[in-house]
């Protein structure tokens, strides 16, 4: 087994940076989360950059970039995300290990 197959999922996530971008690349118009019943960014983003406490709370530091939280938003959520790629240098940087 080659070093980079034996690294544990905690050892290669480790190895992810981010570089924080200047303007924000996922808004979120929260009011309307209150009103969403199902709540699914809750549980597809694997960042977990969404939270709920009261109201939606949300941190882009972490952010994967999958895009997963859109889609659901847009699909069975109560479109309130507005999502797109962080500029070019920004973000999310995946080293192999």
């Amino acid at each position: 087994m080659s070093a980079e197959e034996s690294l544990t999922l905690d050892k290669r996530l480790a190895l992810v940076s981010f570089t924080k971008d200047t303007e924000p690349f996922i808004v979120v118009e929260t009011d309307k989360c209150n009103r969403c019943e199902s709540k699914p960014c809750l549980y597809i983003c694997p960042a977990e950059v969404y939270t709920w406490k009261e109201k939606l709370n949300y941190n882009t530091e972490g952010c994967m970039e999958t895009g997963a939280c859109l889609i659901v938003c847009q699909k069975i959520g109560a479109g309130a995300i507005s999502w797109k790629y962080p500029s070019g240098g920004k973000g999310v940087t995946f080293k192999l290990g």
